[in-house]
């Protein structure tokens, strides 16, 4: 609201009745449990503040408990310095029991940035996921407690990491009693403008713009400054010179009063030059009038920031205890700070005023100063740092020795970016040459966790000045790494052999990680498979000397031999030495070595294993709060259901971790959950909206390796039922050769000759049964049924003047006693219609209603309406799409649904998908209703019953 204080410090609030209006919406979201953020933007001094203020005033009257925060311009390098703001004082006071309650599940993931490093929890294992997580959940379970309201002023100079949270809370307030208000100054870049800019953008949220003021309310404030009603030409000029600004208003008003002007028509003419600088800079005029101790209180106010206590800013200033008490009392008589002498500013303008006049290296005396008065007091080591970073490089050994310990209190707050803060700047003070080396590879992990771009380039440094060579081995492995999710494929090959040459016998752990690192890029690399071709013995024989190093390596062979086709038996055997009981997952290790395990697994049809490896990784990745483990059970659930023929379930998977990937930028493993779900894309036209991603996902260097086929498959499958033979043609050529050259001609989970046979001109009928022919003896000599049964099926749609549909017939045998139903349902469907096509109408209806009601009971919903119309020419009744019971539940009701029949709580399957409780309490409600039952005790047994036939 406009509050235009008066001398006295009072306020009054004038012309804000459409914002008052608003933010009482926002508060009626919180007591009606379906809360928004709301956003109050404008310039300084428009009243931001005031109405924050009315807003907190309203809440309380109304029942709604608040929680509030102010982003500072000085704080906001503090890692969680908001967070802790909003949250330290209600958990550390809480009751035990109470303490435990707030901090229950997934919150506990919050507690290190809500009570720093003393908090009992492991170093979360994806900082900008896994804290945000934790803090979401911890609001949560406050807003279960009572309506909340969380109030950040200046929320535009919040620390990145309490910005990030903020953000992924704003995306979920829909069905919590929690609203969420801030404001945002205008024109100001703020600590994180990209940051500041998504909030304020977020979706669902309400912006609202204070206006400045009219004519009439600045005649109403300039007549309650001045004592006296104000000439028309004078409020009109100070209307202009201020723009209607409150803050402004009130500034001129003081300053013109202290001057001992009238609000009369002769004192216009000397207003027509004055603007909103000339006002600002009168704020310091006034100090002028002060005395020399109140304008050094002033001054040390300024620099102490969110700091300011009055002994230290008096020591700061050099004053006594007498001294600092009487210019205090100076300070809030000339109506600089508030008159409950809380040492702050009437308002930030003027401190940003006061600050801004010291002379640069007098600034950096001051904060200097300040921090030694910290650090003496035992205060927080990021206060203290935090004004080392406002200082300037001195060579100050004690300055780096703060800042570095700074570093590692951010790492264990799960706040790598301003770990990264400190040692940048830890690094400009100048030091020997190996203890640069260790700042400047400390600095590069950090920035490695909090995704900037710029640890390439310190990885590069560490690499030529580090004298030891287990050090430049290190930062070489972590560079290669790096350089390919950058998608720089050229160099990473070379660095890795560089790096295990510098390693030597010095470290075999590591020498271990980079043979996987190296054998995972050739292995799946056209341009690189030949090099992994000559070592691929020795591996084989490193595997087999076994220990801890070889866990990762066998993992990974196991993709390879089972995408080859290679002995079954032994690719399950490699996934079981890598496993290793599960200490492969327990001890740690690199993502992707799993990933190629569940791989293989997959490709054998051994659906049983790969659940139970999956759900070892979804239960880490609720207990270390990982996206990346999140991610990856996602994409080989969805894998499993997907061959399993449930495409309901595997949607809402495939939907789940695409959300999720694409929120957080984890783009890499999007190609893979789009291939092993691609059943989906093509049957369920709901996922129409995750075929897209097919289309516009950039590919950049994996265009040339196995991810680029996945997307190129995929993509090709979509073209042709879209009817753009041409382009999916090139698709599935394109994904072919890289197949071809990768040896991946194991069809069982990758039948991409079959495919493409199908989609060829019939002119090109030879050329699709040579593909189709050797697509069915590699399937047959790896013996695996899913593999035989689809070249057949294609090689009997291709033989379409076969009157004995022998293929079609041993296709539908073969997969009849496979686990893979969709494509038995293919099959039945495909031999119906060929049946039909010959003039067999009766023995037609026989696959065809199988094949209609196996489309349907896997939730093939276009190769159900296909068999529907194939059925109905043959003169048969099918029967209609199920309205009601277990068919009829959506993707995500089902998955929904067996998470709460298997004794799941709402907040349990909520914390585990990553969503809203009240996202999953709509899909508990949705699923009651067309199970016919209502209570959550029913639902195992009404998921258990069969759809009517």
């Amino acid at each position: 609201m406009a509050a235009v204080p008066d001398r006295a410090g009072g306020g009054r609030l004038v012309e804000r009745d459409r914002e008052l209006a608003e933010v009482d919406r926002a508060l009626g979201g919180a007591l009606a449990a379906d809360g928004w953020l709301h956003v109050i933007e404008g310039p300084a001094g428009i009243g931001k503040t005031a109405l924050l203020d009315e807003a907190r005033r309203r809440a309380a009257q109304a029942g709604v408990a608040v929680l509030a925060a102010r982003g500072g311009e000085l704080e906001g390098e503090f890692p969680y310095g908001v967070v802790r703001q909003l949250f330290e004082s209600v958990v550390r006071t809480a009751r035990p029991a109470r303490r435990r309650r707030l901090l229950a599940g997934a919150a506990g993931f919050a507690a290190p940035a809500v009570l720093g490093p003393e908090a009992e929890t492991a170093a979360p294992a994806d900082p900008a996921f896994t804290v945000a997580h934790g803090l979401y959940w911890l609001v949560a379970n406050l807003g279960s407690e009572a309506p909340l309201a969380l109030v950040v002023d200046d929320v535009h100079w919040s620390d990145a990491p309490s910005l990030r949270f903020l953000l992924h809370l704003a995306r979920r307030l829909s069905g919590l009693p929690v609203t969420l208000i801030v404001s945002i100054r205008s024109g100001e870049p703020g600590s994180d403008p990209g940051l500041v800019g998504e909030l304020a953008g977020s979706p669902g949220a309400r912006v609202s713009v204070p206006a400045a003021l009219s004519e009439a309310a600045v005649a109403s404030l300039l007549a309650a400054a001045f004592g006296q009603p104000a000439d028309v030409g004078f409020v009109r000029a100070c209307a202009r010179a201020t723009g209607g600004n409150p803050f402004l208003l009130r500034e001129l008003a003081a300053a013109l009063s202290a001057d001992g002007i009238e609000p009369t028509a002769d004192a216009v003419a000397g207003l027509e030059a004055t603007g909103p600088r000339t006002i600002a800079r009168a704020t310091l005029g006034r100090l002028g009038h002060l005395s020399d101790h109140a304008v050094a209180l002033a001054r040390a106010i300024a620099v102490l920031g969110g700091d300011a206590q009055l002994p230290r800013a008096a020591r700061l200033a050099g004053l006594e205890e007498r001294q600092g008490l009487a210019a205090l009392d100076a300070l809030v008589a000339a109506d600089v700070i508030p008159a409950s002498g809380r040492l702050e500013f009437n308002h930030p303008v003027v401190r940003a005023a006061i600050y801004d006049e010291l002379a640069s290296g007098e600034r950096s005396a001051a904060h200097r100063q300040i921090a030694a008065l910290l650090a003496a007091e035992g205060a927080e080591l990021d206060a203290v740092a935090g004004h080392l970073l406002l200082t300037h490089p001195t060579g100050s050994a004690e300055t780096i020795s703060t800042l570095h310990d700074a570093a590692a209190h951010a790492l264990a707050l799960g706040a790598p970016d301003g770990a990264a803060t400190y040692l940048a700047r830890a690094l400009q003070e100048g030091c020997e040459r190996d203890l640069r080396t260790t700042l400047l590879m400390e600095l590069a992990l950090a920035e490695k966790l909090a995704t900037q771009p710029s640890t390439i380039g310190h990885l590069e440094e560490v690499r030529r000045i580090a004298a030891d060579p287990l050090t430049r081995a290190r930062a070489t492995i972590e560079l290669a790494e790096l350089l390919v999710y950058s998608g720089d494929w050229e160099r990473p090959l070379a660095l890795f052999e560089t790096a295990l040459g510098e390693l030597g016998d010095g470290d075999s752990a590591l020498a271990r990680r980079t043979d996987v690192l190296r054998t995972l890029m050739t292995a799946y690399d056209p341009r690189l498979v030949a090099g992994f071709e000559q070592r691929m013995p020795a591996l084989f024989e490193l595997v087999e000397r076994g220990g801890t190093e070889a866990r990762g390596l066998a993992m990974t062979l196991a993709g390879v031999a089972a995408s080859r086709g290679l002995d079954r038996r032994r690719a399950c055997s490699l996934v079981e030495r890598g496993w290793d009981e599960g200490r492969l997952l327990v001890e740690g290790t690199n993502d992707a070595t799993i990933s190629q395990g569940l791989y293989a697994l997959l490709i054998c049809d051994e659906l049983d294993r790969a659940t139970e490896l999956v759900d070892a990784v979804a239960d880490m990745a609720r207990t270390r709060g990982s996206l990346y483990e999140f991610l990856m059970d996602c994409a080989y659930r969805g894998g499993i259901e997907n061959q399993r023929g449930d495409l309901a379930a595997a949607e809402a998977l495939l939907r789940a971790g695409c959300e999720r990937a694409l929120e957080f930028g984890v783009l890499f493993g999007i190609p893979s959950m789009l291939f092993f779900a691609a059943d989906v894309l093509l049957e369920r036209p709901d996922a129409a909206d995750i075929a897209t991603l097919a289309e516009t996902i950039e590919l950049g260097a994996m265009a040339d390796v196995l991810s680029g086929a996945f997307v190129f498959q995929v993509r090709g499958r979509l073209r042709f039922a879209a009817g753009d033979r041409t382009a999916a043609i090139a698709d599935m050529r394109r994904a072919g050769s890289i197949h071809a050259a990768l040896g991946s001609v194991n069809p069982n989970l990758n039948a991409w000759r079959s495919t493409l046979a199908l989609m060829l001109e019939p002119k090109d009928r030879q050329q699709a049964l040579d593909l189709v022919m050797a697509e069915l003896a590699d399937a047959r000599r790896v013996g695996q049924p899913r593999g035989i049964g689809v070249a057949l099926h294609a090689l009997g749609a291709l033989e379409r003047e076969d009157a004995d549909h022998a293929n079609l017939k041993d296709a539908v045998a073969v997969l009849a006693d496979s686990p893979a139903r969709l494509e038995h349902a293919r099959a039945l469907v495909t031999l119906g219609a060929a049946l039909r096509r010959h003039g067999d109408r009766t023995a037609a209806r026989a696959p065809l209603r199988d094949g209609l009601d196996l489309a349907t009971r896997c939730g093939a919903t276009r190769l159900a309406a296909r068999a529907h119309t194939e059925l109905a020419a043959t003169g048969a009744r099918p029967r209609r799409a199920y309205s009601s019971g277990r068919d009829a539940l959506t993707a995500s009701e089902l998955r929904v649904a067996r998470m709460a029949a298997a004794g799941h709580t709402s907040q349990q399957i909520a914390e585990a998908l990553f969503v809203a409780t009240k996202t999953i309490d709509a899909h508990l409600q949705h699923s009651y209703a067309k199970l016919g039952i209502n209570s959550r005790r029913q639902l195992a047994a009404a998921l258990e019953r069969d759809p009517e036939p």
